[in-house]
């Protein structure tokens, strides 16, 4: 069983590069019109071929390109109002003769839809009407009965990924692009910037040296956002430390007579340790689990400040707690 288990893979593995060198520039011309336009790509096909194409639908919405799958069926019953003018209907069939695939065709040809197929015979009833024809050959099925498809799907999979993955590079689809559509689990939490998460300048209430207590308070509580710090700059836009309104506060009610007129100065901390906003989350997190501390001032790729990253937004984002971080701010 394990040498067949071994034989099923290469000869899957050798069939794919038979289609490799059999792609020509039909997949070119597909990819530039979807480029050109805003279409949707409804991605389409039954059994097996139908999974194939939901698989390749969801790797083109990945990636930068709209893209929805649609059962046959569904849309001979009504579904097929899901394709408007100026979309791309991707059909999928290795026979090219699926009589589902054809009659839903067949009510696109009077639309002004792009009509695209993926098969292994592009002579074919589907092939003769199809604007775009991705050949994948007359590839054999590795299933002792030669029926269970098997090779054919495989090639269909791959040649979707060449087709979504040359769109997603002509593009200019970029990590950042690719991190807005996976926002959730590690992939999404390993895609997260600095900048994504960090309290810009605007936000944060900003102080200068010498500045009086009760100037110092008002400008906390008028802050857009609830702070946990307030930042002291000097006079060229460097920052000097922060200030824990926590600790005046705690003064202000311990103390019988708190000099309001008094210089913030004393109060003022080291300022934290720096990151770029372009640096990763990961990368963040590494430094507050090395550092300690509750925040980190955050500076352009030009050593500029511009804002706050606080340990409490990375824990809550990455699902992670950066043990051994301590109270200071």
């Amino acid at each position: 069983m394990l040498g067949r288990a071994r034989e099923v893979i290469r000869r899957e593995a050798k069939a794919l590069e038979l289609v490799a060198a059999r792609l020509d520039e039909q997949i070119c011309k597909l990819a530039e019109h979807i480029l050109s336009t805003p279409a949707l790509v409804v991605v389409s096909g039954v059994g097996k071929s139908g999974l194939v194409g939901e698989k390749i639908s969801a790797t083109l919405a990945s990636t930068g390109t709209r893209s929805i799958s649609l059962d046959p069926l569904d849309a001979l019953h009504g579904s097929l109002g899901r394709v408007s003018a100026g979309d791309v209907f991707l059909a999928l069939s290795n026979s090219g003769e699926t009589e589902e695939l054809r009659q839903v065709v067949w009510a696109l040809k009077e639309q002004p839809v792009l009509i695209a197929l993926i098969t292994g015979r592009p002579n074919s009833s589907l092939g003769q009407v199809a604007h775009r024809v991705l050949d994948i050959g007359p590839v054999q099925e590795v299933c002792a009965l030669g029926l269970t498809p098997t090779t054919s799907t495989t090639a269909m999979m791959a040649l979707g990924d060449a087709l979504a993955l040359i769109i997603q590079e002509r593009r200019g689809f970029t990590e950042r692009d690719f991190a807005r559509f996976h926002p959730g689990g590690s992939l999404g939490r390993k895609l997260v910037r600095v900048s994504d998460l960090m309290w810009p300048l605007g936000t944060i209430p900003v102080v200068r040296p010498g500045t009086q207590l009760a100037e110092v308070l008002v400008t906390i509580c008028g802050a857009v956002r609830s702070a946990e710090a307030a930042v002291v700059l000097g006079g060229d836009e460097k920052i000097i430390g922060v200030i824990n309104p926590r600790t005046i506060a705690g003064d202000l009610m311990g103390a019988q007579h708190l000099e309001l007129e008094a210089s913030v100065d004393p109060y003022i901390q080291r300022p934290p340790a720096a990151i770029q906003d372009n640096a990763s989350q990961s990368d963040a997190f590494q430094i507050f689990l090395r550092n300690g501390g509750d925040v980190l001032s955050v500076e352009d790729t030009v050593g500029r400040f511009i804002g706050l990253l606080f340990r409490r937004d990375v824990e809550t984002n990455s699902g992670m707690r950066c043990g051994g971080c301590v109270g200071e701010v």
